[in-house]
């Protein structure tokens, strides 16, 4: 069979097998949320086996109409072997919180009788994050195809944030004793400022990639999957990252990289998200 032919086929069937592992339901569903990602990256080789990495990075939701995430990153990376390399660096995001609604007590039914709540509505913020993260990747070579085993353990602090917060509280018509639902005064909502406290979390995220090196083409086809689980949940995962692309050698010093991502957020309150990434990377 003709090379580029067979390594077509190659990649044609782990793209169908990637999509195939996104649970059906939630593949372009109305409540889903789309991004663009971009990200730059700069390395510099210290030794032969010694690398230095400073990494910026841009992600919007609502298409791009909200910037959803901005970070920069430094890391260094050392190579015991061809097949295993450690990484560890430090992040310093900050994230982006829309706004939220959360029910409180239930004080009565309508008039339709449906129940109705207290309520508070959180506005949007920006909250500063700082992550540290290391890990150990380890690789192998099964004809022109690379498959490598990332294991990265991630602590992240999340700092304290002032939220703006409107509170929704419910009375009864005084005036009509025979009316008995709940209706909102006229002078709400009460206003006031919150201080959401910091937060602390710890997470495994292992990833499987397989990328392919196709006979003197400056292509390289590449898919991945990856797993979120929190140290203190063990039972579940967080989230579930599916990517799949293509990086485009420019030189040897510069390289050029485009993706589609899918992350299924199910244990979280966030909708799943579909996004298409670009990133730049170049040698110092």
């Amino acid at each position: 069979m003709n090379s580029k032919l067979k390594t077509k086929k190659i990649a044609a069937c782990a793209a169908a097998l990637l999509l195939s592992l996104m649970p059906a339901s939630n593949l372009f569903a109305q409540s889903d949320d789309f991004g663009i990602w971009t990200s730059l990256e700069a390395k510099k080789k210290l030794t032969e086996k010694l690398d230095v990495t400073f990494e910026g990075e841009l992600r919007t939701i609502e298409g791009v109409s909200q910037t959803d995430r901005r970070s920069l990153g430094v890391g260094m990376s050392y190579e015991f072997a061809k097949w295993l390399k450690a990484d560890i660096g430090y992040i310093f995001i900050q994230s982006y919180n829309p706004e939220e609604k959360s029910l409180k007590e239930y004080v009565g039914d309508d008039e339709l009788g449906n129940p109705v709540h207290n309520y508070n509505i959180d506005h949007s913020y920006w909250e500063n994050r700082d992550r540290l993260y290391l890990s150990l990747t380890a690789s192998c070579k099964i004809g022109r195809v690379k498959i490598s085993l990332r294991e990265r353990l991630q602590y992240q602090h999340t700092h304290s944030a002032l939220v703006y917060e409107d509170k929704y509280r419910y009375t009864f018509d005084m005036l009509d004793p025979s009316n008995p639902y709940p209706i909102l005064p006229e002078d709400a909502p009460n206003s006031d400022a919150e201080l959401k406290d910091d937060k602390h979390n710890t997470v495994l995220r292992s990833r499987l990639t397989a990328k392919w090196d196709i006979k003197k083409c400056k292509i390289e086809p590449f898919a991945s999957i990856e797993l979120f689980t929190r140290t203190d949940e063990w039972r579940t995962h967080d989230k579930i990252r599916y990517r799949i692309g293509a990086s485009y050698k420019i030189d040897k010093d510069n390289e050029l990289s485009l993706f589609y991502l899918f992350q299924d957020n199910h244990s979280s309150k966030s909708p799943a998200l579909h996004a298409i990434g670009v990133g730049y990377s170049f040698d110092l």
